[in-house]
């Protein structure tokens, strides 16, 4: 027996998600990566102007001192540590810087971590934190000073951590509609494996011989290959039948012939040889009529289409076996709903409860009721008589046969229901419904269910307890 392997649809749907949150989760780093050197692109130009503004307002005091010949506009330098910052060198030694570098310079000597062709450099800051910073020399009056102007490092920080929670703000919502329009991707992708698995469903109740409907070209080979494969399956079915029932026929004409011998036999006393030829000859039509059977019901297993209108059916044969002995001494009542259709050949209904009908016709004391109901799709048609339950529940034909001819057998019409039943895929069922002996079986309704309840109820007069068990 196969395994359950894991759903297609949500293989592909887990494929689907990882993938999008991969793209996405690349996508943002990347989109970080290129904001971050945007925004430092930015800086860098703020340090231009600020090293600008600040060479231009450098001059030297009447002791040579560098000094500044007017106010810088950011107030920021004037705050001790608050992420703007200035100094002038001269020889490698500080000699002027802004008030919010406090007590602390700027180390300008590590410049490793140069971030474009400006110069601009990463370096530690008076708190500690990193600082951009652009050194450039300046000549004044014969002498060479560096100007130093930094920016603290938090700012851009500040910035890419706010560009990031937007970024998942939006790539969030992003993802969940490309998994969204993925999942319906996948879902009309795999529409045609359910109209496949619909079309099979078809062909397995019967109601289509082939499959049928519109699919695209991917899917086309495969339909034509299973059309072709059912196609096949009922020529090779139809050869089969037509072999049986010649091989069946082709033995009519010499059981007719040793009948007659038999005849002549029994008609100069020899009654004893007679009587062993007809026995024999019993069994060989017994297997000739069953093997008939068979022949018919396997063609019409595999027919498609085929319904049979059950309470119609039940009241022909019904007055069929009041012709019959004891036929008319029984009550007879036919509780079908008349418009239950089940889905099974016309001939193969007839033969499967005509002979529950004979059966209960011979084990019946005077009252047979044939009940039906649908279920989920279902009818169950039972068979519910006044007689002698079976002995050892339901009979069993791979025992018995069906062949055994004393009056405690169920004889040949058992086996054949058997036989028609097991065809479509169906078992009988024998119970004991409320002092009744009841055959049922289920077969497809070919209509809408209806509300019904799903027990067969026993009819309403309970005859006495059957004293003497029915054997099969």
């Amino acid at each position: 027996m196969r395994s359950a392997a894991p759903s297609l649809r949500t293989r592909l749907l887990a494929v689907a998600v990882v993938s999008i949150v991969a793209t996405l989760v690349v996508a943002g780093l990347s989109l970080g990566a290129v904001f971050e050197r945007q925004v430092l692109k930015r800086v860098d130009q703020e340090l231009q102007v600020r090293w600008d503004e600040l060479a231009a307002a450098m001059s030297l005091d009447a002791s040579g001192a560098p000094e500044l010949s007017r106010e810088l506009t950011d107030p920021r330098y004037h705050t001790p540590y608050s992420g703007a910052y200035w100094q002038v060198a001269e020889a490698g030694a500080v000699v002027n810087s802004s008030r919010s570098l406090w007590d602390t310079t700027l180390d300008t000597s590590d410049r490793s971590h140069t971030y474009n062709d400006s110069g601009s450099f990463e370096t530690p800051g008076p708190d500690g934190a990193a600082v951009y910073v652009l050194s450039r020399p300046v000549t004044l009056a014969g002498r060479t000073f560096e100007l130093d102007v930094g920016l603290d490092h938090d700012g851009v920080d500040a910035l890419r951590a706010a560009f990031e929670r937007d970024m998942v703000l939006i790539l969030g919502p992003i993802a969940a509609v490309l998994a969204i329009g993925a999942w319906f991707q996948i879902r009309q992708s795999l529409s045609p494996l359910r109209d496949l698995d619909q079309e099979l469903k078809a062909v397995h109740n019967g109601a289509q011989a082939q499959l049928g409907g519109t699919f695209p070209r991917e899917v086309e080979p495969v339909v034509d290959d299973l059309n072709r494969l059912l196609q096949r399956q009922e020529q090779l079915v139809r050869r089969a039948r037509d072999r049986a029932g010649a091989l069946a026929h082709g033995l009519k004409t010499p059981i007719t012939i040793l009948s007659g011998e038999a005849r002549r036999l029994e008609r100069r006393g020899e009654t004893e040889a007679a009587a062993k030829i007809n026995g024999q000859l019993a069994l060989i039509r017994r297997h000739v009529d069953r093997e008939l059977a068979r022949a018919r019901t396997a063609g019409a297993a595999a027919a498609a289409g085929v319904s049979t209108n059950a309470a119609a059916t039940i009241d022909r044969l019904i007055r069929l076996m009041r012709h019959m002995p004891h036929g008319e001494e029984i009550e007879w009542k036919n509780e079908v709903p008349a418009d239950l259709v089940v889905r099974i050949e016309p001939d193969d209904f007839g033969e499967v409860v005509g002979n529950l009908l004979d059966n209960a016709r011979k084990w019946a004391k005077a009252r047979v009721v044939i009940r039906g109901i649908e279920a989920g799709g279902t009818a169950r048609i039972a068979v519910l008589d006044d007689g002698p339950g079976f002995s050892d529940g339901a009979p069993d034909p791979d025992l018995d046969r069906g062949l055994a001819q004393g009056p405690d057998s169920t004889g040949l019409g058992l086996g054949i229901v058997h036989d028609i039943l097991s065809e479509y895929g169906v078992t009988l069922k024998v119970e004991d419904a409320g002092g009744l002996c009841s055959v049922s079986f289920g077969l497809p309704a070919d209509r809408p269910p209806e509300h019904q309840d799903a027990t067969i109820a026993p009819a309403s007069a309970k005859p006495a307890p059957r004293p003497v068990p029915r054997t099969a």
